[in-house]
């Protein structure tokens, strides 16, 4: 049977595992929907594999590319059957909503570059990381010492957080999910980082940015938010599009007089309001924080904003 797939895969192979293991990434993204008859996307993570399927499911499932797939990263990469994971995305109405192939949750730790972070697969779509935002963890990474003060808004698993305070950064991590908070937590204990060193605050971040008293405190905001949110502890939804402006504000008036905002999102269509490229200092950071293993180049949009 021919399988057009494989000579693509071991090219792919080829070239980032070795790029991978040079830099100690030990999640990248392996393949990106590069044929169109193989709408997928493939994520390594260390000697595991995650699968998600991003085609039409009435025109793609007819066409059960699925298994050759599998078969061509397992003969390509190494990995088994059982540490290859599949999520299948479904519309119902306006929400996406994922199935899981499989049963069972999987933890595991992976390494990017001096950086560690707890992985979880099979318990949603979220693993617990965002491999497409690397390049700027590497950035603070490198760049923070002892003397800055970091606010994370929307802190999710405390990824960048982590960066942050293992360059010696006193981190403030703000989110409304008491999970991601306790995994955060996981993560800094991961990285032997000292919890008491540092904040981790319940709260919903466009309260938090409304309410705050802390002017002036911080030399770095990041605000990575969902682009929509609803939850009952919200007194309101989160639309990052209608809200950003309202965020970015708040945040502002958070940093020093040279303090940076990163403003990062995932809306393909999003657009800064023209407030805020009218009377701020703004450089679109994107084609830079695009990893060099992601062929996507819209998979998200980052800005650094000042005063």
């Amino acid at each position: 049977m021919n399988n057009p797939i494989i000579g693509r895969l071991k090219k792919l192979y080829k070239h980032k595992a070795k790029w991978a293991r040079k830099n100690n990434f030990q999640a990248y993204r392996l393949y990106d929907k590069d044929i169109p008859d193989f709408p997928y996307v493939v994520d390594i993570y260390k000697n595991k594999c995650l699968i998600h399927f991003r085609g039409n499911q009435e025109i793609d499932a007819k066409k059960n590319h699925y298994p050759i797939l599998e078969e061509s990263i397992i003969e390509v990469t190494g990995i088994s059957k059982t540490d290859i994971h599949y999520l299948e995305r479904s519309v119902q109405t306006d929400v996406s909503s994922y199935m899981k192939s499989q049963s069972g949750e999987v933890n595991f730790n992976i390494e990017e570059g001096d950086l560690s972070f707890q992985i979880k697969f099979n318990t949603s779509v979220d693993t617990g990381i965002f491999i497409d935002h690397r390049p700027l963890r590497q950035k603070l990474r490198k760049e923070l010492n002892e003397e800055t003060k970091v606010l994370n808004l929307f802190s999710h698993t405390g990824c960048f957080s982590v960066a942050c305070a293992k360059a010696g950064a006193t981190v403030t991590s703000v989110d409304l999910s008491n999970t991601y908070l306790a995994w955060s937590k996981e993560n800094f204990a991961l990285n032997a980082i000292e919890e008491s060193l540092h904040r981790f605050i319940k709260a919903d971040v466009l309260q938090y940015v409304e309410t705050s008293t802390e002017n002036g405190l911080f030399d770095i905001v990041i605000l990575d938010p969902p682009t929509y949110s609803q939850s009952k502890s919200m007194e309101k939804s989160l639309d990052i599009q209608r809200d950003h402006r309202e965020l970015v504000k708040g945040a502002l008036k958070l940093v020093k007089p040279l303090g940076k905002v990163y403003l990062s999102t995932y809306l393909r269509d999003f657009k800064l309001h023209q407030e805020i490229v009218d009377y701020c200092k703004v450089k679109d950071l994107t084609k830079w924080s695009i990893p060099e293993d992601f062929r996507d180049a819209k998979i998200h949009k980052l800005f650094e904003i000042m005063k």
